[in-house]
């Protein structure tokens, strides 16, 4: 098992809280990795708009899980309608 760090901005539409935060990026990882932990890191101002938006909710989150399935996890959070973008990597 790999540790990754999972940095995700979400639309500033959403109330996100710590406990949705963690349900979301659950619901965005799935079964392919564990969610260790999740900091919510509050709402910031792009440098430029991104998808019409001026503002999100950045959320990094811990998780742990092995290499094959990092692939599937990028297409999992691609295909999230609320994820603004998002960036996994390798802690180690």
């Amino acid at each position: 098992m790999r540790a990754y760090e999972l940095m995700v901005v979400f639309r500033s539409e959403l109330d996100v809280t710590e406990k949705s935060a963690l349900e979301m990026v659950g619901k965005l990882v799935g079964d392919e990795a564990k969610v260790a932990g999740v900091s919510l890191l509050g709402k910031k101002f792009f440098a430029y708009p991104l998808k019409k938006q001026t503002q999100g909710v950045y959320v990094l989150a811990k998780l742990k899980g092995t290499h094959a399935r990092v692939s599937e996890i990028e297409k999992k959070v691609q295909l999230g309608t609320d994820v603004l973008r998002f960036l996994l990597t390798s802690v180690n």
